[in-house]
This record gives structure tokens, C-alpha cells and sequence, in this order.
């Protein structure tokens, strides 16, 4: 019976550690995560620098080569005709188009990192809102099964050789009436 009184109160101190052991690991991970987190949701970082460049490069490239072909086509054709003016509201017309076409680029990469910021501080919200939810289960838990384990330490203890000796000396005293 004493066996089963110490197993409770080894259960009982085992989940009172493991609640403090869940407190603590949640602090250790909640240092980094919390502030990784919060500058997140605060300061989203969207796309670098760079890759707002390789963006811009990468779509601009097809217009400025297009209009680098027709001024070279044209400049060829104006040495040939000797006509030099023959040529200019074309390429002006070439130039307001790609200069449309870099503004409507801009435009769109600029909508797509402030999607992507957007997105990075709805992910922060989550991940801090599952980071407490777990860490506030885990450790309310863990501390529930605390008083579980102290009433089967006290009702293991009803049961011992010394709680039976009132019962023993009853039942031997019968026995004395009866002989």
C-alpha cells in the first residue's frame, strides 16, 4: 500500500516538473520567436532589396532591348534615306511606351511586396497566437494532473497496515466475545 502512496507522489512531482519544464522551454523558445515574431508583424520585411532588383531587371530587360532594336532600325534607315527626322515621332512614340510599360512594372512589384508583407504579418500573428495557445495548454495541463495524483496519493494512504489496526482490534474482540 505505501508502494502505491509513493507511486502518487512520485506522479504528482513528476507533473509539477513537467509543467515547470514546460514553462521553461516555452521561455527559451518564446526569446527567440516572440521578438522574431513581433518585428515581423510590426516591420515585415517583404522582398529584399535585391530581389525588387532582379525583378525590375528581369521586366524590363524585353522593353529595353525592344527599344534599342527599333532605334538602332531606325537610326540604319535614316543614314540610308538621308532623312533623319523621318523617323523621330516613331521612336518618341517607342519611348513613351516603354517608359508606360517600366511604370506599370514598378507598379506591379510594388503590389506584390505589399502582399508580401501583408502575408508576413498575418503568418507572425498565428505563429504567436499557436506559440501561447501551446505553451498555455501544455503547461495547464501538465499542472491539472498535479491534484489528480495528490488524491490518489491521500487515498492510497487510507489503505495501509496501520489504518486496519481499529478494524483488527474490532474483529479480535469479536472473536474474544464469541470464544
Amino acid at each position: 500500500m505505501r508502494d502505491a502512496q509513493a507511486a502518487a507522489a512520485q506522479a504528482a512531482g513528476t507533473a509539477a516538473t513537467t509543467a515547470g519544464s514546460y514553462g521553461n522551454q516555452a521561455g527559451g523558445i518564446g526569446a527567440n520567436l516572440v521578438p522574431f515574431y513581433t518585428r515581423q508583424m510590426t516591420n515585415p520585411q517583404g522582398y529584399s532589396q535585391r530581389d525588387v532588383g532582379a525583378q525590375l531587371t528581369s521586366a524590363l530587360a524585353g522593353t529595353g532591348g525592344a527599344t534599342s532594336g527599333l532605334t538602332g532600325a531606325a537610326g540604319k534607315m535614316a543614314a540610308n534615306t538621308r532623312n533623319p527626322m523621318g523617323f523621330s515621332s516613331a521612336l518618341d512614340a517607342a519611348a513613351r511606351e516603354r517608359d508606360k510599360g517600366a511604370a506599370g512594372v514598378g507598379e506591379r512589384i510594388a503590389a506584390n511586396n505589399a502582399d508580401v508583407k501583408m502575408k508576413q504579418q498575418q503568418e507572425a500573428g498565428q505563429g504567436l497566437s499557436g506559440l501561447y495557445g501551446m505553451d498555455v495548454r501544455g503547461q495547464i495541463e501538465s499542472q491539472g494532473q498535479v491534484a489528480p495524483d495528490i488524491n490518489a496519493q491521500m487515498n492510497a494512504a487510507k489503505y495501509g497496515w496501520m489504518q486496519q489496526i481499529p478494524e483488527l482490534t474490532k474483529d479480535a474482540a469479536s472473536i474474544a466475545a464469541l470464544a
